[in-house]
């Protein structure tokens, strides 16, 4: 089992080195970043398989229903922009393993569509073909709406266990992945795809676990992003970042393998 770990980690270290050097050269530091931070990440998907034979290793899923705070307006002045909220809903998949009693470690695989109401110039001499148009005038979008996939890998305390419950307090680090932006407008364009890193998340977490039955645990927490790093939007002429933050609420349950 040594040996084998040993050489998951040559392994994974090597192709580390491969792809920083190919970043180094092509991507930008935050691609090159991100880039890295999956390796890292997916190189754990070893240790977890072993950990079914130390009866540590749990697959759960949950449901994470979030209110997404931000401005109302990109581009007001007067009256100025105040601050909006708007209800979204995303599911994660994730593995856990239990390191000691008190101690976990995550790894997950997510989707949420985030829509923002909250307006926006389009500039339409900017957007990809066939929608540009070099005499078309600028218009406001009233809704952005983006489709992530996130790869949250976080930590845990348990704080308080008794027979049934476990409560605990955990950070989450969750690197967000751009699929496509939607931008509400007359002419009902479709989706743009961006497919690029949009910025990364960092969650403090408190929760609890309910033991169900031997094997099933129920599990929900309430998370907020202290941290929600964003990326320029392109097809705006002034490119701003559209913030935003958001409290997150996880509902679902939890197996354990062995």
């Amino acid at each position: 089992m040594g040996k084998e770990n040993s050489l998951n980690f040559k392994a994974c270290f090597l192709i580390m080195a491969v792809v920083y050097l190919k970043c180094n050269a092509l991507s930008t530091t935050q691609t090159c970043f991100m880039k890295l931070f999956l390796i890292l990440a997916l190189s754990a998907f070893p240790a977890l398989a072993n950990a079914q034979k130390k009866d540590k290793f749990y697959i759960g899923v949950q449901v994470q229903p979030e209110l997404t705070f931000y401005k109302s307006s990109q581009i007001a002045v007067y009256p100025p922009a105040y601050s909006k909220s708007s209800f979204n809903v995303g599911l994660n998949i994730y593995g856990q393993y239990q390191i000691t009693d008190y101690f976990s470690a995550s790894l997950g695989f997510g989707f949420i569509s985030r829509k923002l109401n909250t307006e926006m110039d389009v500039d339409q001499q900017l957007l990809p073909d066939p929608y540009y148009d070099m005499a078309a005038y600028l218009y406001i979008s009233k809704t952005l709406s983006q489709r992530i996939l996130q790869i949250p890998v976080g930590f845990a305390y348990n704080f308080l266990k008794t027979k049934k419950v476990d409560v605990f307090a955990s950070l989450t680090f969750i690197p967000n992945y751009l699929l496509n932006t939607e931008y509400a407008n007359k002419n009902k364009y479709p989706a743009f795809k961006k497919n690029s890193w949009l910025g990364f998340s960092l969650n403090p977490t408190a929760g609890l676990d309910y033991t169900l039955f031997r094997k099933i645990k129920l599990t929900s927490a309430l998370a907020y992003s202290v941290v929600n790093t964003v990326r320029e939007e392109e097809y705006s002429r002034k490119h701003p970042k559209i913030k935003h933050t958001y409290l997150q609420f996880s509902l679902g349950a939890k197996y354990n393998l062995i």
